[in-house]
């Protein structure tokens, strides 16, 4: 069964010139414009369907010497059913942009058995790739508004989901693997202008005279959204140090460690964090604009680490020589597109990645969504959907078609609505849903005009919600935030499990009430609260010290001592030096006292060796005249 990441992409200030550009270091391309494409929209069937392959789209131009006519049916695949997308200002205010689901296909090309293609088609404006064997053209408007850097990025999203869901996840080339796994778009903010803050706040978007590409990362994690999402990414046109293309946080196959997809929050100088997130930038070294090409690879490579992918080791394996197809998609140093291994991933990264999802995708991953009669949910042209009982055509409300038996008296179905019974609405008045304190939602009753639940109305402002919080606006705000505040977690031992607050993001964190304990079970600093005390868990220890052991890799070792050769060669001498300086010191020190026992021994009247019973000294001369003296006595 195929699986889907939802995943968030937040579009950061910049952007919108940045994605789609083009670029310097392009050696060819042409212009076309939209009369030069002809677009003919063919249906196969006469009734209205919403089935995608009753609708085909062929599309017809000529560019770079040859005549391309595409085959295109529309594709929903990559595009959540609740997707959203929002243009935000310099205070946060968002508006929303709207997009046309219908308005994305795939497709081949005609006569071209290994062809595949991509297509965006809105108002004559074309954006999309098409491949042919291992060829790639890509197609992008010329002028970028905030609308079309959607589309960019939808479009870049889409051509890496295709190298994530063609991948075979397998430990070995021999053995079984799974497929399958790839991306689905929930939502994506797009940043207009730079962010306004307040004094000694701190926001990803801000203007800044300069980032650190690692500081910008945790700050955008700190974004409380992230944690309804598997995956969170930020794409910028910021230029960093290093020549820097990208950085994430790298997902471990441990089930509660934190970082990459599906992960745990975190917990961090007074932040919380969340570490399913990561970022790639537009601009190179030189402050160029990365080309489609490299941006697409920049993005798969980032989206690698969040799988659980560290960088390919320079073994042959997994590093190979271009005669031998080339550099994979997680090696070090960015690709470029060219060599044939750059668009896939290699042995030590499949199954790094395969180990993570193994793992972790049941946490967060989502089946994809098909609509067909038969799967309990009401969609497209649908009226019902009664399951497998509807399809064997048993429900008394709905048909094997998924349509209502009105011809029987059915207005609704008791298998799809809340405010159904025996195929009729419900009185008004009947309860459909309870009350929600950590919502501030009162409980909604039937209208009994409808076969579904109305949304429930808001508690009044002031009614207690979670945590000592109140209801405003039909949200609960917490304590602190009450108190104009902000909630926090104290960070020393003895006011770790004490309900914290704080002036403000830069501000220390401190107790506002000592009595006020927190529930057991609540993280703490070092764990999670048990009576009012934060207790540092065995499994806690376990896995911080693997987090530490994790973290060392081949890779940085070797790279280590190549760059500190000196230090390397006194640490390697101390390392083996000391210890057998500290056995030879000892074997001598042993000899030395064994052979001060066996001479005082022999300048002793003692005849039996103190430490072999059996050994008896040599008796000669003067001394054997004393001894037998002795023994006669005796």
């Amino acid at each position: 069964m195929e699986k889907r990441n939802v995943l968030f992409i937040y579009c950061a200030f910049l952007t919108l010139q940045s994605i789609c550009g083009l670029h310097r270091s392009l050696k060819y391309y042409e212009t076309i414009h939209s009369t030069h494409f002809q677009h003919r929209i063919l249906k196969r069937g006469i009734h209205h369907s919403y089935h995608p392959y009753n609708k085909i789209s062929e599309l017809e131009f000529y560019s770079h010497g040859r005549h391309f006519r595409l085959i295109l049916t529309p594709r929903r695949e990559v595009i959540h059913s609740n997707f959203k997308a929002y243009e935000v200002n310099a205070d946060g205010k968002e508006k929303t942009i709207h997009l046309d689901h219908d308005n994305f296909y795939h497709g081949r090309v005609f006569g071209e058995i290994e062809s595949h293609a991509q297509m965006h088609i809105d108002d004559g404006i074309m954006t999309g790739s098409i491949t042919i064997l291992d060829e790639t053209f890509h197609i992008e408007p010329s002028q970028i508004i905030a609308k079309k850097v959607n589309l960019c990025l939808i479009s870049l999203i889409d051509r890496v989901h295709k190298i994530y869901n063609d991948t075979l996840w397998q430990e070995h080339q021999e053995e079984d693997g799974f497929k399958g796994m790839g991306f689905v778009i929930k939502k994506i903010v797009v940043h207009s202008e730079p962010t306004r803050v307040r004094g000694g706040e701190t926001h990803y978007n801000m203007v800044r005279e300069k980032w650190d590409v690692r500081t910008l990362l945790e700050v955008f994690s700190r974004e409380y959204s992230h944690k309804d999402f598997c995956l969170a990414h930020l794409f910028t046109d910021l230029k960093f140090e290093g020549g820097i293309l990208g950085l994430a946080y790298v997902g471990s196959p441990r089930r509660n460690s934190v970082g990459g997809i599906c992960t745990p929050e975190y917990f961090k100088n007074g932040y919380t964090l969340y570490l399913n997130s990561g970022l790639s930038s537009s601009r190179n070294h030189y402050g160029q604009r990365v080309i489609t090409r490299e941006a697409d690879l920049v993005t798969a490579h980032e989206f690698g680490h969040n799988w659980g992918s560290e960088h390919d080791p320079d073994i042959s394996e997994c590093s190979p020589s271009a005669s031998q197809g080339g550099s994979y998609l997680m090696y070090t140093y960015s690709v470029s597109g060219y060599d044939v291994n750059n668009k896939r991933f290699s042995p030590c990264s499949l199954r790094s990645i395969r180990k993570v999802l193994q793992a972790k995708s049941g946490r967060c991953f989502s089946e994809p969504e098909e609509s067909f009669c038969g799967n309990l949910r009401v969609e497209g042209d649908e009226e019902c959907d009664a399951g497998l009982l509807g399809t064997e055509d048993n429900d008394s409300c709905c048909d094997k078609n998924c349509k209502l038996r009105s011809n029987q008296g059915a207005v609704c179905s008791d298998k799809n609505s809340p405010c159904c019974q025996g195929c009729a609405y419900m009185p008004a008045g009947v309860k459909c849903r309870d009350a929600q304190y950590a919502t501030c939602e009162q409980e909604s009753r039937c209208t009994g005009a409808s076969s579904e639940c109305p949304r429930s109305p808001p508690m009044k402002d002031g009614t207690d919600c979670l945590e000592r919080g109140q209801c405003r606006l039909g949200k609960c705000v917490p304590y602190c935030e009450t108190q104009n505040l902000q909630s926090c977690m104290c960070d020393t031992i003895a006011d770790a499990c004490k309900r914290c607050c704080r002036m403000n993001l830069n501000e220390t964190c401190f107790p506002i009430d000592q009595q006020d304990i927190l529930p057991d079970g609540t993280p703490c600093i070092q764990g999670f609260c048990n009576k009012g005390v934060c207790e540092k868990t065995i499994q806690d220890v376990v896995e911080r010290f693997w987090d530490i052991i994790e973290d060392i890799n081949i890779n940085k070792v070797m790279r280590f001592l190549k760059d500190n050769i000196v230090g390397a060669v006194i640490i390697i001498t101390a390392v083996i030096w000391i210890p057998a300086s500290c056995v030879i010191s000892y074997i001598d020190h042993r000899r030395v006292k064994e052979s001060e026992k066996k001479w005082q021994w022999k300048h002793t009247d003692e005849l039996i060796h103190p430490d072999e019973p059996r050994q008896v000294i040599y008796v000669g001369g003067q001394r054997q005249q004393r001894v037998q003296h002795v023994m006669h006595q005796s």
